[in-house]
């Protein structure tokens, strides 16, 4: 509980403080798909797909720091949701700082960030009892602490460089800890997203 505290109060903290940001008159909404998979970047097929494929989505927006479309320095707020079949749900919600350089209508950038993960475990679960039986236990999953990296690719194919609709593919790296005490500290996981940037958000 400890852990999911502070990973949320982290994340409010890092993704209202707006306070002097310069924004846009709309604040985008990125919605992407991805295939996510316990693996190091550069092990998957082709170095970025996880097969089989263990689907997910995530929505996010972004605040920006400054002004210049073409340099743009900026904030995110994100929640996903993946299933990685046979081992757990995941519910994510984090914050990266990024920079993005555009170039006509293409752009490209770095993203850092950390956040709180919630795993539910996707199997049953039992365990040996005081009768000597094996009952099954509920779960409702466990807290964990997550560390994001993401390289990020950007299309514009409609509006203007301050409001853009933009097609994005970002290749994430982020590792999920502790994973089991004890046994595997931290799970490295990949995460192929493909989806759409569009101005939604009145600001």
């Amino acid at each position: 509980m400890r852990t999911f505290t502070t990973c949320c109060l982290l994340v409010f903290a890092l993704a209202t403080g707006e306070a002097g940001w310069a924004q846009s008159a709309r604040l985008p909404l990125e919605i992407t798909l991805f295939d996510n998979a316990t693996l190091l970047p550069g092990s998957a097929t082709l170095g970025v797909v996880g097969i089989p494929v263990h689907p997910g989505i995530s929505a996010g927006t972004e605040w920006r720091y400054n002004n210049n479309p073409k340099n743009t320095w900026y904030q995110t707020a994100r929640a996903a949701y993946h299933y990685h079949r046979y081992v757990q749900h995941a519910i994510q919600l984090y914050s990266e700082f990024g920079y993005r350089r555009q170039i006509r209508h293409f752009d490209g950038g770095l993203r850092l960030g950390i956040g709180y993960l919630h795993a539910i475990p996707a199997n049953k679960i039992f365990e040996l009892n005081s009768q000597g039986q094996y009952a099954r236990q509920r779960s409702i999953g466990r807290p964990q602490f997550m560390a994001t990296s993401a390289l990020a690719l950007g299309y514009r194919i409609a509006g203007l460089p301050e409001a853009p609709v933009r097609i994005v593919l970002a290749c994430q790296f982020y590792v999920q800890m502790p994973f089991s005490p004890g046994y595997v500290p931290l799970v490295p996981n990949t995460a192929l997203h493909l989806g759409l940037s569009f101005p939604f958000f009145k600001h």
